[in-house]
């Protein structure tokens, strides 16, 4: 209550409370659409629950940067949205990313489980994916994405298995063809056995309940006092001359003779003739016990086997006459802006269709998008230009985009809350060094953390500095933006004179922190040749004992390269054992263009009681800077200490030249 009552005072919305039942799917770890281990292809599909997010997937595979051969690229684990049957085909529709992806999908690329959709065996499955900008939906609202014909937007168009007639009983859910239009297929499924002249029939009141689905009653006795003769035969096909006669397995059936896709005005009444009290009452008839089989349904055709595993019905529902052509009045424009994978295909679970069984489950989808989603490419300089990339700073000025805080192709100041000026440099340096993003975003992030966050892994600085973001480096580089390992010289150097007494300060990073560690980062693979999943490794300095404490570092939403992370992890090491403390000092108002990330050259004089003052010169990189509107600039730096004849950066020059051990 007291809670409650704060709120309000603060005219602030309370959040819902804590195991309510609707939970969307990216709030529970185990539901990733990244690849985990391999119990992951095991499990069954995972479907979309209301309120989820689609991810955005933002990657490339390429030959870019120092390693050999194509790199890059995602494996991951989308959730289905729906699904449908068609023809007794599996139809497939699964939201793969916010944005046009750049690239098309491959069976071969693709897996069901652990197997991929080339190797399967049978006919391959076929793959199709469809986008839609805002600008195209909101021309068209009606029209939607998704154009096979086959699976529809709307969710009331839908087809589907509705259940299996068995011999050995089963329950016959009956749709509400009152409301909507439809049509229904059998197929006969069973051994290799001739059924070519078996049916199998239920006759009598005791082989059959009408339950109404609303009210629990039992309406069969009902039923059969209106006058209804019940007997309900399967497998009969009308041939000519009032004579029924039965169908081999596998052979696809409509009583009246239509095509797949073809769909039925409604009809009325639908659920009285069917023993229901009223026409909003449905009702299920349930079959018990044993059918009996005629193994001659026609006599002038002789015998056939009596292996029928059951008979197959595959329902199609719309509440249109043509769902491929919704009309004005429909809006699907919720489908704008996604990309979707249609698999149509036979990808169910293994069945025994001989005991009648006919699985519509499916195991885990898992698949390698290649290129991810189209983004303004700033770092080729060419903002106007949409494609995929690797590069983080292309993936932070998409989200600012995104958060509509960014003009695409513009880099005029007011239109980009990022300094653009060195994106080009920045992304130069990510190849140099193979430091790329491929990753997928599932959750909703605050932009600003976010980017702050994953930075470092990109060896930079994401800062607020005349009035806008910017990017710095962590190390300095060359004019061929490389890790500079020569002499290097301070932008500033501060001295007793220019630092107001008595605001410097020194912290120490405590001594826990400074000891060697081993660094253990996990990341993710991105083979072609197998699905990929986490991985580990482990890097410490060449003279730092094996048994030495781990420090991990979890890469997994943006890494999969071995060079990425081994290069994140020599950096963390170096920095842990040179840059020692911080300070912060204050100095009358800079003019000057000193900025974060920038190399100063602090030289103060250290006063000693006993006379023998000594002067003391360390080298900082600066990590922030703030002015007062009283004139005074107050500067925070890490220690980033040169070598002391060469001038030479000890950390970077670790980074590029020290000696690790990496398991």
């Amino acid at each position: 209550m007291r809670n409650a009552t704060i709120a309000r005072r603060k005219g602030q919305q309370l959040k819902a409370e804590l195991c309510s039942f609707q939970r969307r799917l990216e709030d529970d770890v185990n539901n990733s659409k990244k690849t985990t281990t391999t119990n992951s292809t095991a499990q069954e599909q995972k479907t979309s629950t209301p309120g989820d997010l689609v991810p955005i997937v933002f990657c490339r595979r390429d030959t870019s940067g120092p390693q050999s051969g194509e790199v890059g690229g995602v494996w991951m684990q989308p959730t289905k949205l729906k699904q449908g049957s068609y023809n007794f085909q599996g139809i497939f529709i699964y939201p793969i990313s916010q944005g046009e992806i750049d690239s098309n999908f491959t069976a071969h690329l693709t897996y069901v489980g652990d197997q991929n959709l080339k190797a399967r065996g049978g006919t391959t499955p076929t793959l199709n994916k469809y986008y839609r900008s805002v600008a195209t939906m909101d021309s068209a609202p009606n029209v939607c994405p998704i154009t096979s014909g086959k699976i529809f937007c709307h969710p009331d168009a839908v087809s589907f298995i509705s259940h299996v007639a068995k011999p050995t009983g089963y329950t016959l859910p009956f749709s509400d063809r009152h409301k909507f239009y439809y049509n229904e297929f059998e197929l006969t499924i069973g051994g290799t056995a001739d059924t070519s002249n078996t049916t199998f029939f239920y006759s009598g009141p005791n082989k059959h309940k009408i339950i109404e689905v609303k009210t629990g009653t039992d309406r069969n006795s009902a039923l059969l006092a209106s006058g209804y003769s019940f007997g309900l035969s399967h497998n009969d096909t009308f041939v000519s001359g009032s004579t029924f006669t039965g169908r081999a397995v596998g052979t696809i059936f409509n009583f009246f003779g239509d095509s797949v896709g073809d769909l039925r005005n409604p009809i009325s009444p639908n659920y009285t003739v069917l023993g229901a009290s009223a026409e909003d009452q449905p009702v299920n008839w349930v079959f018990i016990g044993d059918a009996t089989f005629n193994p001659r349904t026609d006599l002038s055709q002789g015998i056939t086997s009596t292996a029928i595993g059951g008979i197959v019905h595959e329902l199609h529902l719309s509440p249109v006459a043509d769902p491929t052509s919704f009309d004005s009045s429909y809006d699907f424009t919720d489908y704008a802006d996604i990309t979707y994978l249609e698999i149509q295909g036979d990808i169910y679970d293994e069945s025994n269709h001989l005991e009648g069984e006919y699985k519509t489950t499916t195991r885990q989808i898992t698949m390698l998008v290649e290129k991810g989603v189209r983004v303004p490419l700033y770092s080729a300089g060419t903002p106007n230009t949409n494609e995929s990339s690797q590069h983080f700073v292309d993936l932070a000025m998409h989200l600012f985009a995104l958060n509509k805080r960014l003009i695409a192709g513009t880099t005029a100041d007011i239109a980009s809350p990022i300094d653009t000026s060195n994106l080009q440099a920045l992304a130069s340096f990510h190849t140099n060094q193979g430091l790329f993003f491929n990753g997928i975003i599932e959750q909703s992030v605050n932009i600003i953390d976010f980017i702050s966050t994953m930075s470092p892994f990109y060896f930079l600085y994401f800062v607020s500095e005349n009035g806008r973001y910017a990017f710095k480096p962590m190390l300095p580089l060359t004019s061929g933006n490389q890790i500079d390992t020569t002499a290097l010289t301070p932008a500033a150097t501060f001295t007793d004179s220019n630092i107001i007494f008595g605001t410097f300060s020194k912290e120490y990073v405590e001594g826990e922190e400074r000891r060697d560690v081993q660094i253990a980062v996990v990341y993710r693979e991105s083979r072609k040749d197998r699905i990929g999943f986490q991985k580990s490794a482990r890097v410490r300095y060449a003279n730092v004992a094996n048994d030495a404490r781990v420090v991990q570092y979890d890469m997994t939403d943006c890494c999969v390269t071995d060079s990425h992370a081994q290069n994140f992890a020599k950096l963390q090491l170096a920095t842990r054992r040179h840059s020692t403390h911080s300070i912060s000092f204050d100095t009358p108002l800079l003019t000057t263009s000193l900025s974060v990330g920038d190399l100063i050259k602090v030289q103060r004089v250290r006063l000693n009681s006993v006379g023998d003052n000594r002067t003391e010169t360390n080298h900082y990189q600066v990590t922030s800077i703030t002015h007062a509107t009283d004139g005074i600039t107050t500067i925070g730096a890490m220690l980033f200490p040169l070598h002391s004849s060469l001038n030479i950066a000890l950390i970077s020059n670790d980074v590029v030249n020290a000696s690790f051990t990496i398991t």
